[in-house]
């Protein structure tokens, strides 16, 4: 099949939790194996900072904030981008990013990596 759909994935989509605070899964991925590619829903909560996901990126990944808000610090420079509704964030292979929200944010994301590669 060239072209598949998974229906209102941005809220239906069962994810797979990673913090108390954050939680991941993959909605599709390439079957390329040379270069694959995954994207899925991310979304992030309010809560203590000890909750927050600390991330370090083995691939490239663009996300778009899909609503909400997601905080994203770069570990090692400190410096922070503020997402929200209609934001699309480049994020680099080897960047480590520490994840949080005021309130809460759902992204859709793609990476360049394969299947649940997390």
């Amino acid at each position: 099949m060239l072209i598949e759909t998974s229906q209102d994935a941005a809220h239906e989509h069962k994810l797979t939790t990673l913090t108390a605070t954050s939680a991941i899964d993959d909605v599709f991925a390439s079957d390329d194996t040379t270069a694959p590619i995954s994207g899925g829903i991310f979304t992030v909560t309010a809560g203590a900072e000890s909750d927050n996901l600390k991330y370090s990126y083995g691939y490239n990944e663009l996300k778009i904030i899909l609503e909400g808000t997601i905080v994203l610090e770069d570990a090692d420079t400190g410096n922070k981008i503020v997402g929200t509704a209609g934001d699309v964030i480049k994020i680099d292979k080897g960047t480590t990013v520490i994840f949080s929200s005021p309130d809460q944010g759902r992204a859709f994301y793609v990476g360049q990596r394969k299947l649940r590669d997390f």
